[in-house]
């Protein structure tokens, strides 16, 4: 799976939150997550919300 340049996705297991950081705009996901899979999981589906493709070339 093909990340955007400058796109990230953190799982903070402590607060069991999410931090994304999609096309220079940081948003904070506040869960709780249980898992890193399933935080993670819920970054990549807001960046694909806003636009993301996976599969598509990095730009």
């Amino acid at each position: 799976m093909s990340y955007e340049d400058g796109m990230s996705v953190f799982y903070d297991p402590v607060s069991k939150t999410v931090i994304v950081i999609f096309r220079g705009k940081t948003t904070i996901l506040e869960g709780p997550f249980e898992s890193a899979r399933s935080g993670v999981a819920a970054g990549e589906h807001l960046c694909i919300k806003l636009g993301w493709r996976s599969n598509a070339p990095n730009t």
